[in-house]
């Protein structure tokens, strides 16, 4: 029994996901990638989290500033740095460092002045939150000599703050937009990249080897690259769904649940218009290795689409403000599989403005795809000498 169109395409698409799942390259490679994307999500959370601890010993003159530091370190607002501070008495401040636990000692000087005594460094928001402290108790007692009220005090070192009105008012996110777009645009870039040279660098393999006039002998041309290009995309998605997976579930392990929830909105854009753009561009990059002769030929027949590649990576990073070009290149084909995914992240797209850019790249897909089918049908089988784009397009039209 014959087999099917289908059943052959798949087989070459088997044999192709076969080949990448032994390489031991793409296989570091990737769990190189997810180690970083794990380290990213998770190390910064935990040193954000790590509030630390300070024993401070304190005469009874300098015991209200150590308090009030203490007070501060607590709860003292985004301004000063949050601290664990405990207080304890001391006759002697300098004799109190003797105990290894004891990270500093205030005493009072002369003039009145704070003084801060530490075996060889004050650390910085040690230092920051006593320094405050000292300010509060000096304008307290300030505030005391002159008769003013705790009310009349306030009000003169804690104004009320203006009131902010948003006549566009932005969600707050947990994670930057424009952070998210970045990484976005990185698995984007190094993805297509790597996966389009695999599949450059496959077909003039064949090429060299000869091994193509035995596949194509088996099956028709265009059935061998649907495969190739079939392939590589189950693995290149299935690739960014391990990274972009193994970055949800370290959120979620560190309780960062609204990083997922970010991301999750986002990040359902990015796959489909990846699938898309991977789609439009992976036939272009076989007929790239298929128009040279030997590997060493690919540097050069692979530069337009390095290029192609590059491109919307650059824009999405360098263009992040909304501006009528933002706009226009969300919507161009090369340029749209990046910058609309980040127009959604930053919330500047209208609901029908993705499926607008979607259909402009699917039919961009489908045009490139029956392109690339043609002159890699007419430059494949010429395994003599490089082939150029103009006889390729030639012999495609008769084959």
């Amino acid at each position: 029994m014959n087999a099917s169109r289908s059943d052959l395409i798949r087989l070459v698409a088997g044999r192709e996901i076969a080949v990448k799942l032994r390489d031991k390259g793409f296989l570091a490679s990737t769990l190189v990638f997810i180690a970083v994307i794990v380290i990213a999500v998770v190390v910064p959370a935990l040193i954000e989290g790590d509030t630390p601890e300070y024993t401070v010993s304190a005469s009874s003159e300098a015991r209200p500033v150590a308090e009030t530091a203490a007070a501060l370190g607590s709860d003292g607002g985004p301004s000063l740095p949050a601290a664990d501070i405990t207080v304890m008495d001391t006759d002697d401040p300098a004799a109190s460092l003797t105990d290894p636990e004891v990270a500093a000692a205030l005493a009072i000087d002369a003039d009145g002045g704070v003084v801060i005594t530490a075996r060889e460094s004050v650390p910085g928001d040690l230092e920051e939150l006593v320094a405050a402290a000292s300010a509060v108790v000096t304008a307290q007692a300030v505030a005391a000599d002159a008769g003013l009220s705790a009310d009349q005090l306030a009000a003169l070192t804690s104004p009320t703050a203006p009131r902010v009105e948003l006549l566009e008012p932005k969600p707050d996110q947990p994670v930057p937009p424009e952070l998210v777009i970045i990484i976005f645009g990185f698995m984007f870039y190094f993805t297509v990249l790597t996966f389009g040279v695999a599949i450059a660098q496959s077909v003039v393999e064949e090429k060299s080897s000869r091994v193509v006039e035995i596949l194509v002998a088996a099956l028709p041309i265009r059935w061998l690259l649907a495969g190739k290009v079939l392939g590589n995309t189950v693995m290149a998605l299935g690739q960014v769904l391990l990274i972009v997976g193994a970055g949800l579930l370290g959120s979620k392990a560190i309780g960062k649940g609204e990083i997922v929830t970010q991301v999750l909105g986002v990040s359902g854009w990015f796959l489909a218009f990846f699938v898309l753009g991977f789609l439009m561009l992976a036939c272009l990059w076989a007929v790239a290795g298929s128009l040279a002769s030997r590997v060493e030929e690919l540097q050069s027949t692979t530069l337009y689409m390095q290029i192609a590649v590059m491109v919307p990576f650059f824009a999405a990073i360098l263009i992040q403000d909304e501006s009528p070009l933002r706009v226009a290149l969300s919507y161009f084909p090369l340029t749209a599989p990046l910058l609309m995914p980040a127009r959604i992240a930053t919330g500047d797209a209208a609901v029908w403005e993705p499926w607008a850019a979607m259909g402009v790249v699917a039919l961009t897909a489908l045009a490139l795809v029956a392109v690339g089918a043609r002159l890699y049908s007419g430059s494949v089988l010429n395994t003599s000498a490089r082939t150029k784009l103009g006889g390729a397009w030639a012999a495609g039209g008769r084959g």
